[in-house]
């Protein structure tokens, strides 16, 4: 059955047309299950419509239609589970469409194909004899159905194009911000499924396939050069991964192989490339498959130069919206700054380099639209609305419009907004609250300004290693943090020890793990490698001399021991260093970050070894509700609202009693988040440079004894929506609703 349910798949996927995929998909299925009729019904608006069928009229596909719940088919819809039936006309909720010509059938099998708990159609196979279709069969069917869902997606969401209205797609928010242009897709690499050929010899197929490395090579760094005054050289380094990767030996020693061989020297690149590839993708770590991208890219690449030596593509003249099946640093680099108005990436992720680059570009992006007809949305225009994470494509005038006014209002209320940062950040009744702003790039950093932020509550470092093809060095380390540690000035830099595994492995550090979220990851990882953990926390107490304004995090801490060790690796680097300078040097401040559930219970233990403490409200909400926030198929059971969730965090307000405590996550960014984290009593957060001013406005019109109410209400709480509703009414009662209304 496996065998069968693959080929129709296959053959499905590999159509070259819509209506011939669905075409072949009721043809493979009446063939495979020896049946008189298949068809498939689509949903259409409230209802069904007949989209194809072998054994049903011709002319009813296109035109029968169904209303939700009428007939049979509609009553698989409607039930959402299969029909099995062996007489089908007999049944009470038979419905003759006459134009469909099925009188001569009796036996009915109907299963719904169902995406994320919505039908997306319904799958029916046909027979004139009287019978009940076997448990067998009803099971191919069923697993059939289940099979379809990318297929029947992409083509429905590309049939919908064709239509006069416009289309809409929610995405992740990779880089913030809002685009309107065209959609160009990014210019196309040749295969590196190419077929076999003879080469000329090794010595002439060598020659060609050096030169076109070395042009390769070049290419790069014109690349990297084109983007060097636009971001830190942290970034650049992403393109040191290309020519690492060009100058391995391990790889030049596959190529020379294959030419020795007798292949042509695109023979060799494509299938050593193809091999690279297929391990990396493999690989289970999510940072990893997308490292498989980059390898791709730069095969491609070099095919490109083989078949087209010295030629480059031409960069767009008018501004667009730059959209890959997966966006690749190298691919941004060839748009001018000035002409890259976005960017839409179907697949990959935040810790990609692709996203890295747009946030410290400020370039709108988004990320994972799953199931998005590429090549029919060429040349359309869109809006990128990375505020609200959607795209709408073709929109019409008047939402063009629309959107124009949203990002001129949002515009101007975050200038209104930032220009009160200059006020005291305290409540109305003279509560002082602090904000902070997370970080990840030096640039981020440095582009603050002292006086309105309360300091860096989270800076990650594992985005500088995340960029480098190799461990950054002490003196690498040092560097950057002392570059963040002095932008600050006197305000606190809290700088998180490294935080790899689960979706942020290195790519010349591979961890393979079958469950990497609950594996080797953040503190544990370090722990087992104290020489990493030493030269890091030695290279931050370096770099915090002249300034004393560091704070050391440690992530993903489960128990005492984990505390205990990292303390006297700390202050074993502490001591080293006074050696080294000869002078004393004063102990930083070392707080934990709760995020593990574990942790919350362990806080009364926790108090006398930690200074503070910082609540990870992504990962804490992650573990809590046992939902990966990076997996698709449950993405939407992610809520930081959840109240389980507030639960929790008043459990942390409680327990840590005097200790300090903040919140670094996403939540503390968000207007409902923010209000929702401070009426549970918390009263210092740190967010994104974004969110700063708009919070800000919050806290200066809040009074804090009328936030006891709220908690009250939030703690009785029973749904995510329930939770959200209470903030946003409050706010509504208070006169802040259009701190969310255009979020």
């Amino acid at each position: 059955m496996i065998t069968t349910l693959r080929t129709i798949v296959q053959r499905v996927a590999d159509a070259d047309s819509i209506e011939q995929s669905m075409a072949e998909l009721v043809r493979q299925t009446r063939g495979a299950m020896n049946t008189d009729c298949c068809s498939l019904y689509l949903v259409d608006g409230e209802g069904l419509i007949l989209q194809a069928s072998d054994g049903l009229a011709a002319q009813a596909i296109g035109r029968a239609r169904l209303n939700a719940g009428e007939g049979i088919v509609g009553m698989v819809m409607r039930r959402e589970e299969p029909i099995n039936l062996a007489d089908a006309p007999s049944h009470p909720a038979f419905k003759r469409l006459p134009e469909v010509e099925e009188d001569e059938f009796r036996a009915f099998l109907a299963t719904p194909i169902t995406h994320r708990s919505k039908v997306l159609g319904v799958l029916v196979v046909q027979q004139k004899v009287a019978r009940q279709f076997n448990e067998e069969e009803e099971a191919f069917l069923v697993t059939l159905a289940s099979q379809l869902v990318p297929e029947l997606r992409q083509s429905r969401e590309a049939t919908e194009l064709a239509s006069s209205t416009p289309k809409r797609w929610g995405a992740t928010v990779a880089s913030p911000g809002i685009a309107d242009a065209e959609i160009l897709l990014a210019r196309p690499r040749l295969s590196l499924n190419v077929k076999p050929m003879q080469g000329q010899g090794s010595d002439k197929e060598w020659l060609r396939l050096e030169r076109a490395l070395l042009a390769t090579q070049d290419d790069m760094t014109a690349l990297s050069g084109r983007l060097s005054g636009e971001m830190e050289s942290q970034i650049s380094a992403i393109f040191d991964i290309y020519q690492y990767l060009i100058a391995d030996p391990v790889l030049q020693q596959d190529l020379m192989a294959g030419c020795d061989e007798g292949w042509s020297a695109e023979t060799v690149v494509a299938n050593t490339f193809v091999s690279y590839v297929a391990r990396f993708e493999a690989m289970t770590d999510h940072y990893l498959k997308e490292r498989a991208s980059d390898l791709k890219d730069l095969g491609q690449r070099i095919l490109g130069q083989l078949a087209r030596p010295g030629q480059s593509g031409k960069p767009p003249v008018k501004p667009v919206i730059l959209m890959a099946n997966e966006i690749t640093a190298t691919m941004l680099a060839e748009v001018p700054r000035s002409k890259l108005a976005g960017i839409i990436s179907v697949e990959g992720g935040a810790s990609s380099h692709a996203a890295i680059l747009a946030r410290a570009m400020s370039i709108p992006a988004l990320f994972g639209l799953e199931g998005l007809p590429m090549q029919a949305l060429a040349g359309k225009r869109a809006i990128l609305d990375a505020v609200r994470g959607q795209l709408l494509v073709e929109p019409a005038e008047t939402v063009v419009q629309e959107f124009h006014r949203f990002q001129s209002s949002l515009a101007k209320k975050d200038a209104r907004y930032e220009r009160g940062l200059s006020q005291p950040c305290q409540t109305q009744d003279g509560i002082a609250v602090c904000l902070q702003v997370n970080a990840g790039l030096v640039a981020e950093g440095e582009q603050l300004d002292p006086a309105y932020v309360g300091g860096i509550g989270l800076y990650r470092s594992e985005t500088l290693f995340m960029v480098q093809n190799h461990f950054p060095t002490e003196q690498t380390q040092e560097r950057a943090y002392q570059r963040v540690l002095r932008a600050l000035g006197n305000k606190p830099v809290t700088i998180r020890t490294l935080d790899i595994g689960g979706d942020k492995p290195l790519p010349y550090f591979p961890i393979r793990e079958d469950n990497p979220f609950l594996g080797w990851r953040g503190i544990r990882l370090t722990l087992d490698h104290p020489e990493l953990f030493l030269v890091q926390v030695k290279a931050m107490q370096r770099a915090n001399v002249g300034t004393n304004n560091l704070r050391i995090l440690l992530p993903m801490v489960s128990n005492l021991d984990e505390v205990i060790q990292s303390r006297k690796l700390i202050e074993q680097a502490r001591q080293e260093l006074e050696e080294e300078l000869d002078r004393s040097l004063a102990p930083v401040q070392v707080g934990v970050m709760i995020e593990v559930p574990a942790s919350i219970y362990l806080l009364p233990q926790l108090r006398p070894l930690v200074d503070f403490f910082s609540v990870g409200s992504n990962d804490l909400t992650q573990y809590l509700l046992a939902v990966d926030r990076n997996n698709a198929q449950v993405a939407d059971r992610f809520s930081h609202y959840h109240p389980a969730v507030i639960q929790a965090l008043a459990q942390v307000a409680i327990n840590v009693g005097d200790s300090e405590l903040s919140v670094c996550g996403e939540m503390a960014g968000e207007p409902e988040g923010a209000l929702i984290l401070m009426a549970l009593g918390l009263r210092q957060l740190s967010m994104n440079r974004r969110s700063l001013g708009r919070i800000h406005h919050l806290v200066r019109h809040l009074h804090a004894p009328q936030l006891e109410s709220l908690k009250v209400a939030l703690l009785q709480a029973r749904e995510c929506t329930e939770v959200r509703l209470l903030a946003r009414q409050w706010m509504d009662d208070h006169g802040l609703a259009e701190l969310y209304q255009d979020l």
